[in-house]
């Protein structure tokens, strides 16, 4: 506003009773003054009483069901996710054993000439690893891709579970 007229802020404040005190009076006075300041008072005021008229509508009927149906969606669809990552646990186990059981038996013959167990897994895992990191590494990609894709196929999806039920 121009100087020596109210600030936008105290008109609000005074149109909505939040302007209180000396500050509110003083800021009476002038409106009761200076003609500029009581029409936008004025005008403030009234948006006020319109605003303070307004009602909040009515909820659909159905959205307390409809906000439970989409909660009961995500949650099996939460669920679905805990059953894949709990079933994949037991077939990535599965896949080290492998791994491991493919590395040993490599040096079999090394068992067989009667080294201890424990000396031989110790002296075949550092050159195993070191010799075979890559096939290894593409070994057991393969695998548990395999394994995934025969998860994947079994399971079935979140949205054909929420039809039947």
């Amino acid at each position: 506003m121009n100087p020596g007229h109210l600030t936008e802020m105290q008109l609000q404040g005074l149109s909505d009773g939040t302007l209180r005190g000396p500050e509110g009076l003083a800021a009476r006075e002038h409106c009761g003054s200076c003609a500029a300041c009581g029409a936008e008072l004025a005008s403030y005021s009234a948006l006020v009483a319109r605003l303070s008229a307004l009602t909040d509508p009515e909820a659909p009927a159905d959205f307390t069901a409809a906000v439970l149906a989409r909660v009961a969606v995500r949650e099996a669809q939460l669920e679905t996710r805990r059953q894949t990552l709990l079933a994949a646990i037991p077939a990535c186990a599965l896949a080290v054993v492998a791994i491991i059981g493919f590395g040993l038996s490599l040096h079999v013959d090394k068992l067989i000439d009667g080294l201890a167990v424990a000396r031989t897994v110790l002296g075949v895992l550092g050159p195993v690893f070191a010799a075979t990191r890559i096939p290894l590494g593409i070994g057991a990609f393969l695998f548990l891709a395999a394994v995934l894709t025969a998860l994947s196929r079994t399971l079935k999806p979140a949205y054909a579970r929420s039809v039947e039920s």
